[in-house]
């Protein structure tokens, strides 16, 4: 019951979108198709990533436009005692895609080595694994949409093959007609969850 209790705000959070708690941006969750025409606000690139271990869930939300450099990101972190809130705004000089950049660093074969393949969730995925910690025997297994390259999921395991992280990815195009996603205030706000007598 606890566990369940704990993860109950991440599930609203992913329900409503986790940029509705941050800034009022519900443009910013709508899909949209690509096509010549689109203006440089349309171009907007989206990630969403749920990290989850033993006592922890981060949400991390990167909204990138590689037209202008803009690039936001946006962090809820909950565990049992803290729950904090994190945006931040940055202006990059224009470069490629963020996607394009996540695809390339899956291919480089002296950091990840192919494993095999599997059925994930409907799709055909290419495992690859990687070592994150030599002396700790800690080690990386991700799940690559073979149609995009995309990563769909990751875990970390530890050197008794017991998995202790998993991280859960999200892809799409959104749109910005108001131009509100990167003209947000900063904020980082934490609440303590512990109750003092």
């Amino acid at each position: 019951m606890k566990k369940a209790l704990f993860l109950a705000p991440l599930a609203l959070a992913v329900s409503l979108g986790f940029s509705g708690l941050m800034a009022p941006t519900a443009l910013a969750n709508s899909p949209v198709e690509q096509t010549s025409t689109m203006q440089s606000h349309s171009l907007i690139e989206h990630v969403k990533l749920i990290r989850v271990d033993a006592t922890s869930v981060t949400l991390f939300e990167t909204w990138h436009n590689p037209i202008t450099g803009d690039q936001r990101n946006d962090q809820y972190f909950q565990d049992k005692e803290t729950i904090s809130a994190e945006s931040m705004v940055y202006h990059y000089t224009p470069n490629e895609s963020l996607f394009e950049k996540m695809i390339k660093g899956y291919q480089d074969a002296s950091v990840w080595k192919e494993i095999g393949f599997e059925n994930y969730g409907g799709k055909q995925v290419k495992k690859l694994k990687t070592i994150v910690e030599p002396k700790g025997g800690i080690y990386q297994i991700a799940y690559i949409d073979t149609s995009t390259g995309l990563p769909l999921k990751e875990e970390n395991y530890n050197n008794k093959n017991e998995r202790i992280v998993t991280f859960a990815y999200f892809f799409n195009h959104v749109h910005d007609q108001s131009g509100n996603i990167f003209k947000i205030e900063e904020r980082d706000v934490e609440f303590n969850t512990i109750k003092t007598k």
